[in-house]
């Protein structure tokens, strides 16, 4: 059986798209675990319409999702575990392929997929187009937490999700936690594939450059680089990925791009700010 760890905050239409894909899943044995961050019940109404036609667990948690992954994951009755995002939703086949694959390869752990917005373009994520095994130097391109899939019985050995990563912590990392598992995955000595014919859907994310969207480069540039501090990438790998955001706000100014330019640059100062500032959080 599966169990998807849902998390959600102050979302209702996307959510009810994304149960309305779980209904249409070729493959029925699963529960959804409905992690509710909100401060009321404006769930209630939404889990009752489904509630005929999909097995609910509602539970409350507070705010960060990791937090709520993890909460969601000690609820959890299956013997497979997905995580997908609030705004994401499901092939008719998402599931059944994710189960075809761990049988497939009983000697994986966790396997990867691709994400589609509604035109099946990429979107969040570049992933390549055929299947390679995750390791410590591509996981960037292996797929995001909408298409993680993770046998329970590793967990024991992996661990939750790191609850000072990720939107919503109570610090200033405010991403990185499911690359950080992928990679304490593998640490753990775990085996790692991605299939890009494992597909979740999730709409593009477009920004305007705006303000907002410049303060939360800087706040994921800040999970990125605790996540390189907390992973130990030797110093090479850290230059290589500070010089790609210092390439792109060059070009931004030389291309007279001013709000690109600040949002390249927030990205930027975030992944310094996160690699100095990470020791001081880290626990254990």
């Amino acid at each position: 059986m599966f169990s998807l760890v849902v998390c959600t905050i102050d979302r209702f239409d996307q959510l009810e798209r994304l149960f309305l894909s779980l209904t249409r899943q070729r493959l029925g044995d699963f529960e959804v675990i409905l992690v509710d961050q909100n401060g009321d019940d404006r769930l209630v109404s939404l889990i009752e319409q489904f509630s005929t036609s999909l097995t609910i667990r509602h539970i409350r948690s507070a705010k960060g999702l990791s937090r709520a992954r993890n909460n969601g994951m000690a609820a959890a009755n299956g013997d497979y575990i997905g995580f997908p995002d609030d705004d994401c939703w499901y092939r008719p086949d998402t599931i059944e392929t994710a189960v075809r694959l761990f049988v497939a390869h009983p000697e994986l752990s966790i396997v990867t997929g691709r994400t589609f917005d509604a035109q099946d373009r990429v979107s969040l994520s570049p992933t390549g187009s055929g299947s390679m095994p995750v390791t410590r130097w591509n996981y960037l391109r292996c797929g995001n937490s909408n298409s993680i899939f993770v046998r329970r019985a590793a967990l024991a050995d992996i661990g939750g999700f790191d609850e000072n990563l990720g939107v919503g912590a109570d610090s200033p990392f405010q991403s990185g936690e499911e690359a950080d598992f992928l990679l304490r995955a593998l640490a753990a000595g775990k085996r790692l594939t991605f299939f890009p014919d494992l597909v979740v859907h999730h709409d593009q994310v477009t920004g305007d450059h705006g303000p907002r969207q410049v303060e939360r480069a800087r706040k994921y540039g800040r999970g990125f680089g605790a996540l390189m501090r907390k992973q130990d990438f030797p110093f090479l790998y850290v230059g290589y990925r500070l010089c790609r955001p210092i390439a792109g706000w060059l070009l931004a100014l030389v291309r007279f791009n001013p709000d690109q330019a600040r949002c390249k640059h927030a990205w930027l100062i975030g992944i310094l700010e996160g690699y100095a500032t990470w020791p001081r959080w880290r626990r254990g």
